[in-house]
């Protein structure tokens, strides 16, 4: 093929998503004429019902001949690829999750990379946030139409080169052309520097243990230290995999773990943040009002705490018959892995089985195990609480036009970053496990101020005088007032979501 491109256009960790939209632009070429030429001869001639709507993987680019773009670029561009994603996976080797879980699926780029035409490896990896060349923020989505975009060779997806679907430019080339695409950019990220130069997961301050999506380079970084560590004695209280799968008694032991962390985080913020709200909460909580007037203002505190409660254990209802102390279920671990805090369950199961897996078979110290548990459950709880009295007040004013609980959930997830790591060490002939925990807080954690209607200690006192209004009591004290179970109804279906 006989096209305008330059070696020095590529470089070191870009994607080939960049390197295929310049080929497009410098030959005013789309991507369904790349492919036709570049294509395998069996991917060319399936048939595509959809003109125009393939959907290739730039991962293993095993759509394309490798021979016929080692022609147009000068380089064995699946090789390059395949280095690349190598490269910024190697620490991670000993993981059992394949290389591609640790890249985003969607598009993410830097602003002042891609005006340069530069789409980097590094940009995809999800244990960055930032650009390591420039440390600005990626983007993730488009700005006119507000969409993430599939990280795909796709035309369904994409408009003319380094465009979206809906016409946005990532970058515009039409005066520039392509005159800048040789600049070179300089990794100055320091925790980017240090992943780099790992060879292996068996350095010595010990095995990494993550999950994708909640760890970042820099609390895997040297210059980050640990926040909390433990030793355990490598031979006591030993499990198998098949423990951890299938006894009813281990997993029993592991819920009953996650209650206490649980109970734990709730007694925290009922004594350090809520202590003046208590009456608040058992007037919500117990839908409580005077007979023959409205249910009173609902104070933003205790919204936030008993929609906490609600999303976190993934409870059926907000309110309660009662509010007895340390109200929670002790009777999980029957059906496997279960815990209290059902929201983040499949989280912490996903990196307990790396750990188990991790030991090929080995048994392992349950303790291990709880602490770990320990350290998520303890962490989540506490930074999901203060993000949902952020938003507690918005959601009262607004009911849930502008976010609701489980958005905050899952944008609370999105920032969670934990790490840990682990070696074998021997003491005194005796061998030990230290594990290290790493975790960076990106949530604000400062108490939000919010206006309680139950301010003063008139209404405080007041609360203790009003009757219960949960629909258990009403269908035996009033079966036949259809006119205020309907509005009982109404008033929890507004708050129930």
């Amino acid at each position: 093929m006989q096209a305008i491109w330059r070696n020095e256009w590529v470089h070191e960790y870009e994607t080939p998503w960049s390197i295929f939209e310049k080929l497009s632009f410098a030959n005013r070429v789309s991507r369904d004429d790349i492919f036709k030429l570049s294509g395998n001869s069996i991917e060319r001639n399936k048939i595509n019902p959809k003109k125009g709507d393939r959907k290739i993987d730039l991962f293993s680019l095993r759509s394309f001949d490798e021979s016929i773009l080692e022609v147009i670029f000068g380089l064995n561009l699946v090789k390059f690829t395949q280095q690349s994603i190598q490269s910024l996976t190697k620490p991670l080797h000993s993981n059992r999750f394949p290389n591609t879980s640790w890249f985003s699926k969607h598009l993410r780029w830097c602003n002042q990379c891609i005006s340069y035409g530069h789409h980097s490896w590094l940009h995809q990896f999800k244990l960055l946030e930032h650009c390591p060349f420039h440390n600005v923020k990626l983007e993730d989505t488009c700005a006119r139409c507000n969409k993430n975009i599939p990280f795909l060779f796709s035309n369904r997806f994409f408009g003319n080169a380094f465009s979206c679907k809906c016409g946005f430019k990532f970058a515009d080339f039409s005066s520039t052309l392509w005159e800048n695409w040789d600049k070179k950019f300089k990794i100055v990220d320091s925790a980017t520097l240090h992943w780099l130069s790992l060879s292996n997961t068996n350095q010595e301050d010990g095995r990494i243990l993550i999950l994708p999506e909640f760890g970042n380079l820099n609390i895997l970084s040297v210059f980050h230290p640990y926040i909390a560590k433990k030793s355990f004695t490598k031979e006591n209280n030993k499990i198998s995999i098949d423990d951890f799968y299938y006894s009813t008694q281990f997993n029993k032991e592991l819920y009953y773990n996650n209650v206490d962390t649980f109970q734990t985080v709730d007694r925290h913020i009922r004594k350090n943040v809520l202590w003046k709200h208590s009456n608040c909460i058992k007037q919500f909580w117990q839908l409580l009002k005077n007979d023959g007037e409205d249910f009173p203002d609902i104070c933003p505190y205790a919204y936030a705490y008993v929609n906490w409660r609600k999303t976190l254990l993934k409870t059926e209802r907000f309110y309660r018959s009662d509010i007895r102390k340390n109200d929670v279920a002790r009777s999980g671990g029957r059906f496997g892995y279960e815990l209290l805090t059902s929201a983040i369950t499949d989280d912490i199961k996903l990196l307990l089985e790396e750990y188990v897996l991790k030991n090929n078979g080995e048994k392992i110290n349950k303790d291990t195990l709880e602490w770990i548990q320990e350290q998520w459950t303890y962490r989540f709880s506490l930074i999901f609480f203060y993000e949902c009295l952020k938003y507690s007040e918005d959601i009262l004013v607004n009911d849930k036009k502008n976010t609701n609980w489980d958005k905050i959930l899952m944008d609370t997830k999105a920032n969670f970053k934990i790490a840990f790591k682990y070696q074998e060490v021997n003491v005194m002939s005796a061998k030990r496990i230290n594990l290290m925990m790493y975790y960076e807080n990106t949530i604000d954690t400062k108490i939000v101020e919010h206006q309680c209607p139950n301010h003063s200690l008139r209404k405080k006192r007041a609360i203790s005088k009003m009757k219960s209004y949960v629909p258990a009591r009403i269908s035996i004290e009033y079966p036949k007032n259809y006119e205020l179970i309907n509005y009982v109804s109404s008033y929890i279906k507004k708050h129930d979501y």
